[in-house]
């Protein structure tokens, strides 16, 4: 057993490292065949923001060697109809779900928090920074949480100020980072439409994200912060999770890799568990 929020008076233990990373099943209504969720240690949901968003406009994807870029400009259904329509899954997914927040105004933040914090269905919350946060609005957005929220708060850092911002958000009463946000990128659209050759700019996802945010994950690392320390980003082999933790996390968040291979969380599992 792992505890991913040793500092917090609730907790949040899970069976073993290996995680889901916001995004890969929606808000729990998207797991796909071949995904047991139960052999995992846990799997965040969402983001969640407070009111409805239309998102980005198409296209959303362009694929670029050794990944792809992927803008969705957070499209959201709103934090009243994610409880409405959603939260009725989450204890029934086999394992702890948390749920990844991302408003940029602390008064809308601290509404939402308090309404995660209140159904029993979620055993912690993950703040998605903004990529242009600086340390005010970092350390605004946190304490935004951690005082109207009973939940253990992780925080999802932009890979390129990680060590910056990462110091403010312990400050500020984390009990855990992600590292990271991915850098963003650009790649031309190759459908078939309209729209073909069209520039999409977005967060650049994919293997060829790993070096980097294993870079950022031993740079965190080495400040010997008082919280547990998660990797995402291009994690898509059992030796590649295995590095991360030896780099000093406690625990890894699969993300695009889960999409081309369902089952590899679960063969991570197996290994990692059995090493």
């Amino acid at each position: 057993m792992i505890d991913l929020a040793p500092n917090h008076k609730l907790g949040l233990t899970v069976t073993n490292p290996i995680l889901l990373a916001a995004g890969t099943i929606g808000y729990g209504e998207a797991v796909p065949k071949g995904l047991d969720l139960a052999r995992l240690g846990a799997v965040v949901v969402g983001p969640v923001v407070q009111s409805s968003r239309m998102g980005a406009a198409l296209p959303r994807v362009a694929e670029t060697n050794g990944g792809f870029v992927l803008e969705t400009g957070l499209q959201n259904r709103g934090i009243g109809a994610v409880l409405k329509h959603f939260a009725k899954l989450w204890p029934k997914l086999g394992c702890p779900v948390i749920v990844q927040v991302a408003d940029t105004q602390p008064s809308t933040l601290a509404k939402v928090g308090a309404q995660l914090s209140a159904n029993a269905g979620v055993s912690g919350l993950e703040l998605l920074l903004p990529r242009n946060a600086d340390v005010e609005l970092t350390r605004s957005l946190v304490r935004a949480i951690t005082r109207h929220c009973d939940l253990p708060l992780w925080v999802k850092l932009p890979l390129d100020r990680a060590v910056g911002l990462a110091p403010v958000a312990i400050e500020a009463e984390a009990v855990g980072l992600v590292v990271g946000q991915p850098l963003s990128g650009a790649a031309a659209y190759q459908g078939v439409n309209a729209a073909a050759g069209a520039i999409v700019t977005g967060a650049l996802l994919g293997p060829l994200t790993f070096a980097p945010m294993l870079a950022g994950l031993i740079a965190v690392a080495k400040l010997n912060l008082p919280c547990v320390l998660i990797a995402t980003g291009g994690i898509h082999t059992i030796r590649q999770a295995q590095q991360a933790l030896a780099a000093g996390a406690h625990a890894v968040q699969i993300d695009s890799a889960l999409w081309v291979e369902p089952g590899l969380p679960g063969l991570m599992v197996e290994a990692i568990t059995s090493y």
